[in-house]
């Protein structure tokens, strides 16, 4: 797409810019805009920053004393409120959860301008409160909901329709993936593979582990990689040693390039509670490897074509897990079927094509 004659101002909010999911989709968004000739910002309220992103950023972790006291989060509130102040925004994109109710009262109220807010998960109270008329006042600066599942999309049109929603789906940067699937991998053995955030049971590797460890996969020496950082961590190592799967369950932690693991994996598997649109099947079809997963309400139904690309398993159905795991490693010309078919089953992801489609959400 040509670059556009008129320069917008678009300020990114995320949590962080790594580990998740919606993070993922802001650096990738970041890369578009600027590509257009956009001048881009990111606000980000805490972590690392280990995605790749264009733009500048205004870390407001910089600003947190050791304690968190309330002189650091009033001096923060204080610095968010100038920055947008002093910067005149066309479009302000928040990508964050809203736990707490006051906090994100008093940000969109008194610090955003008319904001956009992305909807990245199913479990809506993450976003929004059970109760219309909080989230009317909580959402009255909001312009509008992107979501980015169908699933996602008919949940908010139908209870929050006092603002609409636009279903865009995450995108995919085949370029960036192409640049970074080749790189080495030192890991001489077969594996399956698995990543997310630890720091909540949402991706549920305790159910994994055990269906990892029911199924013949240890017996035929194929390892689980598991990709990801967070407080459960040390949890999930205990399990696998009290499975005695220490040396076949290998936790690499959080990697600054998970697309060489996708290429080299037999297939990517998702035990997720529940998600939005997940990137990990997205980035793993888009590398060629297939996958599993529980056919969770959001997310999965919209990726995998069963049987095409991957294998769509009852939802939280161990004993059915258990049989595609078998399966993928038994029939060789069924798993050659699905890896022949991942990455053209996702072209429709491609960034240029999502990013056209947020062009024509900020353009009305």
């Amino acid at each position: 797409m040509d670059k556009k004659t008129d320069v917008l101002k678009i300020c990114l909010v995320t949590a962080t810019l790594s580990d998740g999911g919606a993070e993922r989709v802001a650096a990738l968004l970041s890369n578009y805009f600027d590509n257009q000739g956009f001048e881009i910002y990111h606000v980000v309220f805490n972590g690392k920053v280990s995605y790749n992103f264009s733009g500048k950023i205004f870390h407001l972790e910089h600003l947190k004393d050791k304690r968190n006291s309330w002189w650091s989060r009033s001096k923060r509130f204080f610095a968010l409120k100038n920055f947008f102040k002093n910067h005149h925004f066309d479009y302000v994109i928040d990508f964050r959860t809203k736990p707490l109710f006051l906090q994100e009262l008093l940000i969109h109220n008194f610090v955003y301008p008319k904001f956009i807010q992305t909807v990245h998960s199913f479990k809506l109270k993450s976003y929004l409160p059970k109760n219309s008329f909080l989230a009317k006042i909580l959402y009255r600066n909001c312009l509008q909901f992107i979501t980015v599942s169908k699933g996602i999309n008919d949940k908010v049109s139908a209870k929050y329709n006092f603002i609409p929603s636009e279903l865009i789906y995450n995108p995919i940067d085949f370029e960036l993936i192409s640049d970074k699937i080749d790189e080495y991998v030192s890991d001489d053995y077969s594996y399956i593979l698995s990543a997310g955030s630890m720091n909540k049971n949402v991706k549920q590797f305790d159910k994994l582990i055990e269906c990892y460890a029911k199924s013949t996969l240890p017996s035929k020496n194929i390892k689980l990689i598991i990709l990801g950082e967070g407080k459960l961590k040390n949890k999930w190592i205990k399990l696998a040693e009290s499975l005695n799967l220490k040396e076949m369950i290998v936790f690499k932690g959080s990697v600054k390039n998970p697309f060489r693991y996708y290429k080299n994996a037999l297939f990517t598997i998702s035990t997720s509670k529940y998600e939005g649109m997940p990137m990990v099947l997205l980035e793993s079809l888009a590398c060629e490897t297939p996958v599993i997963s529980w056919n969770y309400a959001s997310g999965p139904s919209e990726i995998i074509q069963h049987q095409r690309n991957g294998w769509l398993v009852e939802n939280q159905n161990s004993e059915k897990l258990i049989e595609a795991m078998n399966l993928f490693v038994s029939d060789i010309h069924l798993y050659l079927h699905y890896k022949e078919n991942a990455l053209t089953s996702v072209k429709q992801f491609d960034l240029d094509t999502i990013g056209a489609k947020w062009l024509k959400v900020l353009k009305n």
